[in-house]
C-alpha cells in the first residue's frame, strides 16, 4: 500500500471553501498591545494609551476610551475588563464612557485575559504561569494547574455546565477540560484532543465548539473532541500572529502583528458527502488497548478502513471487503499489521470506497 503524504492526506477530506473577504491595515501610529472580539462581532483594540473599536463601515479604529498603562483586554457586552501594568484588574462601562474602575484583584504575571458568562454573571479567566485562574470582579473563584501557552473558551457557552469544555494549548498540544465549573475547579479533568509536530501559532474556538488551529501556512479545523474536519490553506503567517473567531458570523480573523493587518476569512460553501457513508467517532478515545470504530452505509459497498499515523504512513487495515447496507462495527487493538502495539500519539482512520472517503482522528494514550 502506498504511503500518503501529510498534505494529500489532509486535503482528501471535503471541507467548506474559505476565501479572504476583507483586510484592514491599522495605522502605524497605533501600538497594538492586545485585541479582542465581543459576542456581537465588534473588534476592540488596546493600545498603550486607549481602547479603540474598529468601525464596521470605514474599517477605521475609533477612540472609545483613554486608558493608561493597560496591557490586556476583554470585552463582554458593554463592559471592558483590563489588566494594567501592575497586573490589577480594572472594569470600564463602555456605554457610559466612565473612567476605569480599579478592583482589589491583582495577579502575578498574566499573559491572557478573557471574559465569559457563568451562572448569569460575568467571569474572567486569566492565564498565569502554571495556572488558569477564574474570578469575578471581586473574588477569585478557583484555578486549574496548567503550564499553558494559550487558552480558549467557547463564545456564548454556559460555563455553569460541567460538560462545557475550555481548551488549553501546551507545547503544540491542545487539551480539553471538563467535569468542573469555575467554582468547582478542582473537579476539572483534561484530555489530549490534538497534538502537532509543527509549531502552533495560536488557536481559537467558535460557538459550535469547533477548534481552529493556526499554523504558518494553514488553519486546521477540528471538532471539540479533536476529530479532524478540514484544512484551510493560507499565506505565510509570521510568529506572534493571533487567530480570532467572530461569534456573529463565524468568520476567522488573523492578526499579523508585524504588518498590523487584520485578514478576514469567510466560509462561502461546503461540499456535501451526502449520506451514503457515515463514519462515526471511535469509542473509547483516547485509546488504551482497543477501540471500536462504527460506520453506516446506505447501500452495499466494497470498502476498506485503514489506520494511518500522523505522517500518513499506513499502520493497519482493520476492515476490507464487501459490506451490506446498515450499521457496522470493527475493533482495532492499537496494533500494527505485525501485532505490535503502536506508540502513543495521534492517528487517523480512513474509510475508502468508490462512493467516497471519510476520515476521523483518534489518539492512542496508555
Amino acid at each position: 500500500m502506498k504511503k500518503l503524504t501529510v498534505v494529500l492526506f489532509l486535503i482528501c477530506v471535503t471541507f467548506g471553501a474559505w476565501q479572504q473577504s476583507g483586510e484592514t491595515v491599522l495605522p502605524k501610529s497605533i501600538q497594538v498591545d492586545d485585541l479582542t472580539i465581543n459576542y456581537s462581532g465588534e473588534i476592540w483594540i488596546l493600545s498603550a494609551s486607549s481602547i479603540l473599536k474598529l468601525e464596521a463601515v470605514s474599517k477605521s479604529p475609533l477612540l472609545i476610551q483613554r486608558i493608561a498603562d493597560a496591557k490586556l483586554l476583554s470585552v463582554l457586552d458593554e463592559e471592558a475588563y483590563v489588566l494594567d501594568t501592575r497586573n490589577r484588574l480594572m472594569v470600564l462601562d463602555l456605554s457610559k464612557g466612565d473612567i476605569a474602575r480599579p478592583t482589589n484583584l491583582f495577579f502575578n504575571a498574566p499573559s491572557q485575559l478573557a471574559a465569559v458568562v457563568a451562572e448569569h454573571e460575568a467571569t474572567i479567566v486569566v492565564l498565569e504561569p502554571n495556572q488558569l485562574i477564574f474570578a469575578t470582579q471581586e473574588n477569585i473563584l478557583g484555578a486549574i494547574n496548567t503550564n499553558a501557552d494559550r487558552f480558549s473558551t467557547i463564545p456564548l457557552a454556559n460555563y455553569s455546565n460541567t460538560q462545557t469544555p475550555l481548551f488549553t494549548l501546551v507545547n503544540n498540544q491542545i487539551y480539553s477540560w471538563t467535569g468542573g465549573t469555575f467554582k468547582t475547579s478542582g473537579d476539572y479533568r483534561n484530555i489530549l484532543v490534538y497534538s502537532s509536530s509543527n509549531n502552533v501559532l495560536d488557536f481559537s474556538v467558535d460557538k459550535r465548539g469547533n477548534l481552529y488551529v493556526l499554523f504558518s501556512d494553514s488553519i486546521i479545523v477540528l471538532e471539540s473532541n479533536g476529530d479532524y474536519k478540514g484544512r484551510i490553506p493560507i499565506d505565510n503567517v509570521p510568529p506572534e500572529s493571533r487567530l480570532l473567531v467572530n461569534p456573529a458570523n463565524n468568520s476567522l480573523i488573523i492578526f499579523n502583528k508585524l504588518t498590523q493587518s487584520l485578514k478576514i476569512l469567510s466560509e462561502v460553501g461546503r461540499e456535501s458527502r451526502g449520506e451514503i457513508i457515515v463514519l462515526n467517532k471511535n469509542r473509547p478515545n483516547p485509546v488504551d488497548n482497543y477501540t471500536e470504530i462504527e460506520f453506516t452505509i446506505n447501500q452495499p459497498l466494497d470498502l476498506a478502513i485503514t489506520i494511518y499515523n500522523l505522517i500518513g504512513e499506513p499502520v493497519k487495515v482493520v476492515a476490507q471487503g464487501y459490506y451490506t447496507q446498515g450499521n457496522h462495527h470493527v475493533i482495532w487493538h492499537a496494533d500494527d499489521e505485525q501485532g505490535n502495539l503502536v506508540p502513543n500519539g495521534v492517528y487517523f482512520y480512513r474509510l475508502e470506497s468508490k462512493k467516497g472517503v471519510a476520515i476521523k482522528q483518534l489518539i492512542v494514550l496508555r
